[in-house]
C-alpha cells in the first residue's frame, strides 16, 4: 500500500512550538521528515525533543545542512532524531520506511547502536516526479525580488559542479533532473495560478546544452511566466542571456562574493572582477534585472578589502545587493581550515549577519558591523531609492519592496 502524505509549514503559518505540536497531533503521523538548519540548530533540536516526547512511536528523519556536520555525532547526541537524509532527491532511502535497513541507501541511522550510512553510486540524473505544491500554503510564499504573486520555487538540478571553498553545494553530487519533468512542473504551476517562480539551482545553466534544451522547451510551451535564477558571471555570455530573456528570465542573482581579487582566488571562485563587470553590464543591456551577492569576513578580509567590496557593489549598481557574513559550512574547505586554525566560534551562525568565524584579521562583531554598514550604504542612496520607486510595475511589487525596506531600517542587512 501507499502512504498518505501531509505537509506542515510552521514557518509560513507562523506557528509556535505548541501550535505546531497540536497540528502534528491532529495528523498522528507514523513518520516525520523535517528540515534542520545550521543557523537554527538549537531551536530545531529543542523542537525535535518535544516532538519525540509527544509522539514516541513516530520515526523522525531530518534533512538539511546541519545533518552533514558530523552526522554520527548528531544522531548519538540527539536520540529524538532517528535518521538523517544524505541526499534528499534520492529514492534509495525509502526501504528504511519499511525497516528494510540492508536495502536502504543515502540515509544515516543507528541500528542497535551501530552507525549505518551508505551512499548510492553517483548518478547523472535524478527524478522526483511532480512535486505536490498544493500540499503547502503556497499562496503565503514570498520572494523579495518577485514582481508578482503567488510565487513558487523549482529545482532543475542537485549539487553544483563548481567548487568554491566556502560553499556546501559544490560538495554534493551534481546531477540533473529531466527537462520534460521540469517543464511538466512549470505547466502545473501555471495551472495552479503561480505568477512568478525561481529556479533553486545554485548555479543555473552549469550544463550548457541541457540548459539550452530546457529554455527552448519553455519557449516552445509558451509558458510566459517571469522567473529568477542564481547564476555565475562566466556562464552569462550574450547567447545564453538572450535565450534566458526569451524564456522569461526577469532576474539573475549573481555571486560576486568580494571586490578583492586575492580573496576570490584564495577561495576558488574561478572568476575575475573584470568578467563580473561584463556580466552585469550584459544583463542590464538585455533587460534582465540583477542581484549581486557578497560575502564579508572571509579569512584574510581586512577593512580595506571590505571597502573594495562595497565600492564594487556601488560600481556594478545592480537592482539589489545582498551582503552576507562569512559562515564556515559543513564539508567545505573553509570549515576545515577554520577548525585547523581554531577560528570556529560556538553558537548559531546566519549569513544574513552572524558569522561563526573569529580570525586574526576580523572578529564576528566587526564583520557584522561591515555587513550592516554595506547594506545601508547601498540601499540608502537617494538616487537608488528614486530608481526603485520608478521601476515598480505593480502594487504587489510595491508592497513587497516596502516590507523589505522596513526590515532593512529595523536593522536587517539584505532584502
Amino acid at each position: 500500500g501507499g502512504h498518505e502524505i501531509r505537509a506542515l509549514d510552521a514557518m509560513a503559518g507562523r506557528l509556535s512550538f505548541q501550535a505546531a505540536l497540536e497540528r502534528v497531533a491532529e495528523i498522528g503521523p507514523d513518520l516525520i521528515v523535517s528540515l534542520v538548519g545550521q543557523a537554527s540548530l538549537a531551536n530545531d533540536l529543542g523542537f525535535f525533543a518535544r516532538l519525540k516526547a509527544g509522539f514516541p512511536r513516530a520515526r523522525l528523519i531530518v534533512s538539511g545542512d546541519a545533518g552533514f556536520d558530523d552526522t554520527e555525532k548528531l544522531l548519538r547526541e540527539n536520540r529524538s532524531i532517528d535518521a538523517v537524509l544524505l541526499d534528499y532527491v534520492s529514492r534509495r532511502w525509502l526501504p528504511y520506511m519499511e525497516k528494510a535497513y540492508d536495502k536502504a541507501a543515502d540515509i544515516a541511522f543507528l541500528d542497535g547502536g551501530r552507525y549505518r550510512a551508505r551512499r548510492s553510486a553517483p548518478a547523472r540524473e535524478y527524478s522526483i516526479g511532480l512535486p505536490r505544491h498544493g500540499l503547502f500554503p503556497y499562496r503565503k510564499y514570498r520572494m523579495p525580488f518577485a514582481r508578482a504573486l503567488p510565487y513558487a520555487g523549482v529545482a532543475t538540478d542537485f549539487g553544483c559542479p563548481f567548487k568554491c571553498g566556502f560553499c556546501l553545494t559544490g560538495r554534493l553530487p551534481y546531477k540533473l533532473r529531466p527537462v520534460a519533468e521540469v517543464v511538466g512542473e512549470l505547466e502545473y504551476l501555471k495551472k495552479l495560478g503561480i505568477r512568478y517562480f525561481s529556479f533553486g539551482d545554485q548555479t543555473f545553466g552549469a550544463d550548457r546544452q541541457r540548459t539550452e534544451n530546457l529554455l527552448s522547451a519553455m519557449i516552445g510551451k509558451g509558458l510566459d511566466l517571469p522567473w529568477a535564477c542564481f547564476a555565475r558571471a562566466d556562464l552569462l555570455d550574450e547567447p545564453a542571456v538572450k535565450l534566458m530573456r526569451r524564456a522569461g528570465c526577469d532576474l539573475a542573482m549573481i555571486g560576486v562574493e568580494s571586490g578583492d581579487q586575492g580573496l576570490l582566488d584564495r577561495y576558488g571562485k574561478g572568476l575575475t572582477i573584470g568578467r563580473i563587470r561584463e556580466a552585469f553590464a550584459l544583463c542590464r543591456r538585455l533587460g534582465i534585472r540583477t542581484v549581486a551577492t557578497f560575502i564579508l569576513g572571509l579569512p584574510g578580509e581586512i577593512r580595506e578589502t571590505a571597502e573594495r567590496t562595497v565600492r564594487l557593489a556601488l560600481e556594478l549598481d545592480p537592482d539589489f545587493a545582498s551582503f552576507n557574513a562569512a559562515v564556515a559550512k559543513p564539508l567545505t574547505p573553509l570549515a576545515a581550515e577554520a577548525r585547523l586554525r581554531g577560528w570556529l566560534r560556538p553558537g548559531p551562525a546566519d549569513q544574513s549577519g552572524s558569522s561563526n568565524l573569529a580570525t586574526g584579521n576580523a572578529g564576528p562583531e566587526a564583520v557584522e558591523a561591515w555587513v550592516k554598514k554595506a547594506a545601508r550604504r547601498f540601499y540608502l542612496r537617494p538616487g537608488y531609492l528614486m530608481r526603485r520607486l520608478m521601476s515598480m510595475s505593480s502594487f504587489t511589487e510595491l508592497g513587497i519592496n516596502l516590507a523589505e525596506a522596513a526590515a532593512l531600517l529595523r536593522g536587517g542587512t539584505r532584502p
